[in-house]
């Protein structure tokens, strides 16, 4: 059995990957406004595939999944604020 050998390219690939640290330079701020920003964003295009549904314009099938993405994406962003609750008040009954 021979083995091939790996694609030089993907292996410079993986070797840039650490070398602007965590996040690729984003803040952690600009993210999670990001991250509200797209979740408004789907949640409003549902809402415009449910009028058009109504309005018989759109198929029922994308609607409802429109509606499945806009409400796992808020459930992830709830998540999200849930960790950052729970990590700040860990961080506040630390001793200084």
């Amino acid at each position: 059995m021979k083995i091939a050998a790996t694609d030089p390219n993907w292996v410079n690939l993986q070797e840039g990957q650490g070398s602007k640290g965590p996040g690729n330079g984003k803040e952690f701020g600009n993210l999670l406004s990001e991250m509200v920003n797209e979740v408004n964003k789907m949640q409003q295009e549902s809402n415009k595939k449910i009028e058009g549904s109504l309005l018989g314009r759109e198929d029922l099938h994308e609607t409802m999944l429109s509606l499945e993405k806009a409400g796992l994406g808020l459930k992830v962003l709830l998540q999200v604020r849930n960790k950052m609750i729970q990590a700040y008040e860990e961080l506040s009954r630390m001793p200084l």
